[in-house]
């Protein structure tokens, strides 16, 4: 017979190794960080593994005093703006058992990176977005490249018009809506702009119209859940969507045990592949009798170039399965909605609570949109350059993804730095040097950090969006604007330190697309309304008040799903009248 002894000795080993594993891994990483010369944080965890991404907010409470717990939380860099980089140096790297992570907020090393897609790549973590299948988001190289070229054509300026055109009757429906709520109080604006962001989406991506007071509101024939319910399930849960879409078919088999939550995931999951079958199913039928060859929205053309390359054989390049069609699909469904939706939710809140630079918005709106052709996507677009300087400024502070991480092809690749760390602030030299990236490295680009460091961005916590704008002849601050100083003004263009949609070969295809729908929804919105802060409820309070209660809520914001948001915003109140 076994004894007792040999038996606890046997599980004492079994317990042991791993923990010696786990130890080595980290020293081993250790080892290689030191070679970097930067600041080093230990952290005892994988931060991009399963396990503590999904268990993460159980463990942060317990262990949010120590400074490698902060780091590797997702909100941190928007949290904490650029003052751990102030203190650390703007490159600093965390080492852990799995991986070593630079974290850098230099605006030449962020540039250098995001300019060669080939040497930093996008790493394996980004492989969980592959749920539905692969997408132009996710893959690399080659694949990249052909990924690429068949998206590429649905972001010309034909489709631009489109959203031009669609975003300004969306938009009138939402403010119509606003206007007739007594008092004007509105309560719901985060979630009209996410039905704005959808509904344009569908009409430009895959060529379906809604209007606004139903469309994805409303579920289809046969699903449980809406279109915007089933997108807004799998955004705020994203780690457990990550997790349950590629075992689809194991959590089904165990759903009777899972919890309320975890349910909710998996019906979200289920009703999007119904939604997204049914979507080409659709689009199929309308290719077959001739009535889409003339459609250039997402759908038509992944759809189309796929389906006649596999005419052509095996020899075309330009195909797509059905599951990269999908898995394109379900990125352009997350990127295409939740962005713009989220950046017009804080825009409203922040003009309602700067009311000198909504009148400042609104001088210019009032010049562009004059006359006949006042709505004309080519006419008044260019020409409504504040409007986009709120948009770059609102993004500068509330970008809904404040980091991008980038993996290496190969190990020990140069990057060029400015002001290497040394213990002290970001502000003592503007040299450059070469850092050497060791083996099992990622770098992870702070993008937030970058766009408020105060040696970039003077008042770097002050949102102005005239620091966007220039002019060849400037005005005095109170002297209101004339049509030949709005002719005179110009649009800041930054080539380092603004990187809301990355820059480089990888930079957000659907760019163009985000700044013409939310100018246009913008401008229809303060052409016609005045916004104000509200309290809870809309009862009571001095504007005083509304406005701390609006401030408060912007500044509680979290990583949600998978973009910055505002934890409460049931809980902001606007107030919308007729100018």
């Amino acid at each position: 017979m076994v004894s007792f002894g040999l038996l606890a000795l046997t599980g004492l080993f079994c317990i042991l190794v791993p923990i010696l594993r786990h130890i080595q891994r980290l020293y081993l990483n250790y080892r290689l960080a030191k070679q970097t010369g930067l600041h080093i944080f230990i952290a005892p965890v994988d931060p991009y593994g399963i396990l503590w991404q999904a268990g993460s907010r159980f463990f942060t409470p317990v262990l949010q005093h120590f400074q490698w717990c902060r780091i590797i939380d997702l909100s941190w860099t928007w949290e904490d703006d650029c003052t751990r980089h102030e203190k650390y140096g703007e490159n600093f790297i965390v080492v852990s058992p799995a991986m070593n992570i630079i974290y850098t907020s230099d605006k030449v090393a962020v540039e250098e990176v995001l300019a060669k897609r080939k040497v930093f790549i996008k790493p394996k973590l980004y492989e969980m977005m592959n749920m539905f299948g692969k997408n132009v988001d996710t893959v690399n190289g080659e694949e990249w490249s052909r990924h690429r070229k068949i998206t590429a054509p649905c972001f010309n300026e034909r489709v631009s018009g489109f959203v031009w055109d669609e975003s300004v009757r969306q938009s009138q429906a939402m403010l119509n809506q606003w206007l007739a709520q007594p008092e004007g109080k509105v309560s719901k604006m985060v979630d009209d702009t996410r039905i704005v962001a959808l509904h344009v989406l569908y009409a430009a991506g895959f060529g379906v119209q809604h209007d606004f007071s139903g469309g994805v509101r409303i579920s289809a024939p046969g699903h449980e859940l809406s279109h915007r319910d089933t997108l807004m399930t799998m955004l705020n849960n994203f780690i457990a969507t990550m997790i349950v879409a590629p075992q689809e078919a194991f959590f089904d088999k165990i759903a009777v045990i899972l919890s309320p939550r975890m349910r909710s995931v998996l019906l979200a999951i289920k009703e999007f592949r119904r939604y997204t079958d049914e979507a080409i199913a659709s689009e199929r039928i309308l290719l077959a009798q001739d009535r889409g060859d003339q459609k250039h929205n997402l759908m038509s053309t992944l759809i189309r170039t796929s389906d006649q390359a596999k005419v052509d054989g095996a020899q075309s390049a330009m195909k797509l399965t059905d599951d990269e069609i999908k898995g394109n699909i379900f990125i352009f469904n997350v990127a295409g909605h939740d962005t713009t939706a989220n950046t017009l939710a804080y825009t409203f809140a922040l003009l309602a609570i700067n009311p000198e630079v909504q009148k400042w918005v609104i001088e210019e709106i009032d010049e562009v949109l004059l006359g006949d052709n006042s709505l004309v996507y080519e006419d008044a677009y260019p020409r409504l350059k504040r409007v986009m300087a709120v948009m770059y400024e609102t993004l500068r502070l509330f970008g809904p993804v404040p980091q991008i991480p980038r993996g290496l092809v190969t190990p020990n690749v140069p990057l060029t730095i400015t002001r290497p760390n040394s213990g002290t602030s970001m502000a003592s030299s503007s040299s450059t040097t070469t850092l050497l990236i060791p083996p099992n490295t990622l770098v992870n680009l702070n993008i937030h950090a970058m766009h408020t460091t105060p040696s970039t961005y003077a008042s770097h916590k002050v949102w102005n969006p005239k620091r966007w704008i220039t002019s060849s002849s400037p005005m005095p601050q109170s002297a209101p604007s004339n049509p030949l100083t709005l002719q005179n003004e110009n649009l800041l263009h930054m080539e380092q330190g603004f990187a809301p949609w990355a820059s480089g070969p990888r930079i957000c295809p659907g760019m163009k697309f985000a700044q013409v729908e939310f100018t246009a929804v913008l401008s229809t919105v303060l052409k016609r309304a005045w916004i104000a802060p509200s309290v809870k409820g809309g009862e009571g309070g001095s504007e005083m008040t509304a406005k701390t209660e609006v401030e408060a809520l912007l500044q509680d914001s979290h990583h949600i799903g998978a973009t910055i948001s505002m934890k409460r915003p049931e809980d902001l109140w606007l107030k919308v009248s007729k100018r």
